[in-house]
């Protein structure tokens, strides 16, 4: 039986350190999130919305000035639609709290179930164990959303958010330090 995500023997010990880095990392913007959910549920909503309203104006922009004359009407359809969606993402937050804990939902569930098959795939890892354990607290997490929603929506994304990148920097750090250089 093959792996379904074949990695080379030399790719994991030679980005052993960027996987530690980032594994760090992921947990210290976990435990901001932990501490602080509600201004984390609020910044992410704001990225999100800035990240719309950027992409919006320069797909609009791709428009005026490119030369591709065969899609400019559905690329200005769906510019427009980027750029008002993070608009008012930026100008109404609650709204956009409560549509953004939905989505962050469905993602949990989404992220489970590939770590959950990306488990068994790397069962040869010693820390294949670490990922399995954080496929299943996504879909935990996902659970934990979908069954208080509305009311979750204040605290559910910085929380959550913020548990989930903890457990995600662990997955890394051990998928990473598992690997010693030969």
């Amino acid at each position: 039986m093959s792996n379904a995500f074949p990695t080379p023997p030399s790719a994991v010990p030679k980005s052993r350190g960027w996987l530690a880095f980032f594994g760090v990392l992921s947990i210290l913007i976990g435990l901001f999130a932990i501490a602080w959910p509600l201004a984390m549920t609020v910044a992410i909503e704001q990225v999100i919305g800035i990240v719309l309203v950027v992409s919006g104006v320069f797909a609009i922009g791709a428009v005026a000035f490119g030369e591709e004359k065969n899609h400019r009407v559905a690329t200005v359809v769906l510019a427009l639609i980027r750029l008002v969606t993070g608009l008012l993402l930026l100008l109404y937050i609650k709204p956009g709290v409560l549509a953004i804990t939905a989505v962050l939902g469905a993602f949990f569930f989404a992220e489970g179930a590939v770590c959950v098959v990306s488990a068994f795939a790397l069962r040869r890892n010693p820390a294949w164990v670490l990922i399995l354990f954080n496929g299943l607290l996504a879909f935990v997490l996902g659970g934990m959303i979908y069954a208080h929603f509305p009311s979750s929506a204040a605290w559910a994304v910085g929380l959550l958010y913020g548990i989930n990148s903890v457990f995600y920097g662990i997955s890394l750090l051990g998928f990473g330090l598992a690997h010693r250089n030969p």
